[in-house]
């Protein structure tokens, strides 16, 4: 029963989130908020995944499966989770934070609609993947799934990102065209590809 309650939780979260990072609605909200709507965005969006943390973590255990009693299990999923945070933090290098987290926007007055006129990020780990903070996010994710609560955090958070991209792969198709499109065909969405090309 916890793990539908918590499902129920994400999707929320995910429909509600989702609706908001539309260009439509935000330029519509902007009207509403200004130049602050980036920085209440996001301000938003903690709150409302610590609302879903706050109830997978009310409804299912958080102690660890009994299959990961050896070192080399608990080391190994410790690995894979601090690697996710390395990406995380490497592929936050190249973007400006202060206009990630909205900041930028107060102080500027920069609206949603500018946003367009950012070039299409392909440096640095975005040769290799198209969306490396994901990248990350999915490592830091399964890293952490050692207890029913952090399974469960892991599937439901993975279907948040593999839907999510799909939505966010269309938005910067409408921003970028056909230089988004020649991307997509040259670099792949989540783990990079070893084939010789």
């Amino acid at each position: 029963m916890g793990s539908v309650v918590y499902a129920l939780a994400w999707l929320i979260f995910a429909v509600f989130h989702s609706i908001l990072a539309r260009l439509s609605v935000q330029k519509r909200l902007e009207l509403f908020t200004g130049n602050y709507y980036r920085l209440g965005y996001n301000t938003l969006a903690l709150l409302k995944i610590a609302a879903v943390f706050y109830v997978g973590q009310t409804w299912l255990s958080d102690v660890r499966f009994n299959l990961l009693d050896s070192n080399v299990a608990i080391y190994s999923f410790i690995a894979i989770r601090a690697i996710g945070f390395l990406i995380l933090a490497l592929a936050l290098t190249t973007y400006d934070l202060g206009r990630f987290a909205g900041i930028t926007q107060v102080i500027t007055g920069e609206r949603v609609s500018d946003s367009s006129n950012e070039p299409l990020q392909k440096r640095f780990l975005s040769q290799w993947v198209r969306h490396p903070l994901y990248t990350g996010a999915f490592l830091i994710l399964w890293g952490g799934a050692t207890s029913p609560f952090g399974f469960w955090t892991a599937l439901w958070g993975t279907a948040y990102l593999v839907i999510g991209t799909h939505f966010e792969e269309r938005k910067l198709r409408d921003i970028y065209g056909d230089e988004y499109r020649k991307y997509q065909q040259e670099v792949p969405r989540y783990f990079p590809s070893f084939n010789s090309k």
